[in-house]
């Protein structure tokens, strides 16, 4: 049967990463990449693709063998190689990605199964719609035997020479690279913002994080550059900075001298930049550019090459406590928990709101720095915003994770959907490290500053070596890729704090120069003693008022303070039995009416004042890194 079926597609190129049509389907159907999965003893073809989310159509998987993809393209029009190619047909399984907001569109995994005693690993496979159709799509199978990140590179062999990798399997467990890397989703919105996106990989890369895996939708030329600069191992390597290590409480008690963070094993990071042009409506279709198809597809493209992926966005970092780097990190978890069946390391969510106000600290400058580090320092998001939000989101919502890639099946934005057998999930706790989030609120406004927040400066000790990483890359990018200036250094605010002061010195000046004129105009002695001479005449009338009718005033005045509560009426009786003691009750009764209505006005100020200004409770750590609360009225 497979000889009446469509030869093999020589005007097609084999790709792996770029998404390809899947010809005579109803709906929308592409394909990505495929990866040969051995897990567990299975033998199965793992496609990455696209489809409809509810009812897919059914689809079968070709298998394509022949001579090696090193010269398949060389020798693709000669009839002999025509002839050496066969195939091998299989149906297969269409299994949704599960996060996929419901929309019509899913990211999808199109299961082949290579069955075992007529069937080898093949080097290509196409999917298509019908048994008969011909294929309109062809893709190269990685994490094979045959892959060129896993095969030997003898020099002296003859078979590397004619240009055929020699087989080797993929490793596994402890052989796999102690290495991290970072998966970032498809850039959209014609990014562009090349400053952050220096900052974002010589953050991680200061981190241990050693690859950077990006996908392109939509990608501005600033921000372009600067990612095909790293790509293409042009930016500078070099690092001589360090940072001081900051002390714990009981250590800054006991004056302990903090200890140097050097990144002596800093290297340049690698980054691969992949298309991803996915012709479907974003938000409406699917989900996000469709995120969860490259997710995934990092996932098994990094599987068995790094022993650690990272699965997060452009404006989220790790970032550990007390170890300087992911690796110190994760080894220190692995020692205390001792759990082997560890398979991700999930983080609490953090905000870091861009609408609270800049540290000051970010534009102090650095120690033996010039200005052009201090406008650096100053332009740095992690450095900048150290306030965010004191409570932290629960597990599974807005967390992040690093993953050991071969014990995951199926990977989320969140947290992992399918584990390998065997393998779960280690819930970081959130003095160890928690996932910094810097962004905007995220229901729109600025309501959401007014939530108890607090100062966290623990990005502060990789700040000197951040610095001169970007600041390096910086200069060495600017005329290469026409990076636009760096933005000024602000002002300081003690400035405009002094200005109000001195006008204010100004009006007591003026003030006290006004007082004398006055003092001058009312010089005739007669006026001043005629005052005194009034209030005397008004007092005694008032003492004899009162003497006349001081059982009325006493019943009035318990009835009055009665309004007010119990306590009130006691201190009126104890002054009504003082009143009868001394000789001129009046003044006393007097005394107590002024002192009840100042009281209570001064109780009755404070509750409008209150009533128009907003209670905030804002938590800042003191020099022994315990948070204290203050309520603050705006």
């Amino acid at each position: 049967v497979e000889e009446t079926l469509p030869h093999f597609p020589f005007g097609t190129r084999p790709t792996d990463g770029a998404w390809q049509v899947v010809n005579g389907t109803r709906f929308k159907f592409f394909v990505y990449s495929a990866y040969f999965d051995r897990r567990e003893g299975a033998r199965l073809v793992r496609v990455v693709g696209a489809t409809k989310t509810r009812g897919p159509e059914r689809v079968w998987c070709r298998f394509w063998y022949g001579p090696s993809p090193a010269n398949a393209s060389d020798t693709g029009s000669s009839s002999s190689t025509r002839a050496k190619y066969s195939s091998a047909t299989v149906m297969a399984r269409v299994k949704i990605i599960r996060e996929n907001w419901n929309l019509k569109y899913s990211a999808c995994f199109i299961l082949c199964p290579v069955r075992t005693p007529p069937l080898a690993v093949p080097h290509f496979v196409s999917v298509v719609s019908r048994l008969r159709a011909p294929p309109g799509n062809l893709l190269t199978l990685r994490n094979t035997d045959q892959d060129a990140d896993f095969a030997a590179n003898p020099t002296g062999n003859a078979s590397a020479r004619r240009g055929s990798p020699v087989g080797k399997a993929p490793p596994s467990g402890d052989n796999i690279p102690d290495r991290i890397a970072v998966c970032v989703k498809p850039l959209h919105f014609n990014y562009d913002q090349a400053l952050y996106l220096m900052e974002y990989l010589e953050f991680y890369a200061l981190l241990g994080v050693s690859h950077f895996t990006f996908y392109n939708h939509t990608l501005g030329p600033h921000a372009s550059c600067v990612l095909q600069s790293y790509q293409q191992g042009l930016v500078p390597g070099n690092l001589t900075a360090h940072d001081l290590e900051p002390l714990q409480p009981a250590e800054a008690a006991n004056n302990v001298t903090p200890r140097v963070l050097k990144s002596t094993h800093y290297q340049r990071p690698t980054v691969s930049i992949l298309p991803w042009n996915l012709r479907m409506r974003s938000q409406k279709e699917i989900r996000t550019e469709g995120l969860f198809a490259a997710l995934n597809d990092c996932l098994y493209r990094t599987m068995y090459r790094y022993k650690y992926l990272a699965l997060v966005d452009l404006d989220e970092f790790i970032v550990p406590r007390y170890s300087d780097t992911l690796n110190e990190l994760i080894t220190s978890l692995n020692q205390r928990f001792r759990n082997r069946n560890t398979g991700a390391y999930s983080f609490q969510n953090a905000f870091y709101y861009l609408q609270f106000a800049d540290d000051s600290l970010a534009s102090s400058g650095i120690e033996g720095g010039n200005d052009q580090l201090a406008s650096v320092r100053a332009s740095l998001v992690t450095q900048r915003k150290t306030r965010r939000r004191y409570k932290l989101h629960p597990q599974k919502q807005r967390s992040k994770y690093i993953c050991k890639p071969e014990a995951v099946v199926e990977a989320g934005n969140h947290f992992v959907w399918e584990f390998a057998p065997g393998k779960g999930s280690l819930n970081v706790p959130p003095k160890e490290a928690i996932l910094q989030h810097y962004r905007v609120c995220e229901f729109g406004g600025n309501d959401c500053i007014k939530a108890p927040s607090i100062v966290d400066r623990t990005t502060t000790k990789y700040v000197n070596r951040l610095v001169q990483r970007v600041d390096a890359v910086y200069r060495h990018l600017r005329q290469r890729c026409d990076l636009p200036a760096l933005p000024p250094l602000p002002k300081i605010q003690d400035s405009p704090k002094e200005k109000p002061n001195e006008k204010t010195k100004d009006k007591l000046k003026e003030n006290t120069k006004e007082e004398p004129k006055d003092n001058s105009k009312e010089k005739p002695k007669d006026k001043q003693k005629e005052k005194p001479k009034l209030l005397q005449q008004m007092r005694d009338s008032q003492a004899k008022d009162t003497r006349e009718q001081g059982v009325t005033t006493k019943e009035n005045l318990i009835k009055g303070v009665a309004a007010t509560g119990a306590t009130t009426t006691t201190t009126t009786k104890r002054a009504a039995t003082k009143q009868q003691q001394k000789p001129i009750p009046p003044v006393s009764t007097t005394m107590i009416t002024t002192a009840r209505t100042s009281s209570t006005a001064k109780q009755s100020d404070p509750s409008a004042s209150v009533r128009k200004k907003r209670k905030l409770i804002v938590f800042e750590l003191n020099d022994f890194g315990i948070p204290v609360a203050r309520v603050e009225y705006q």
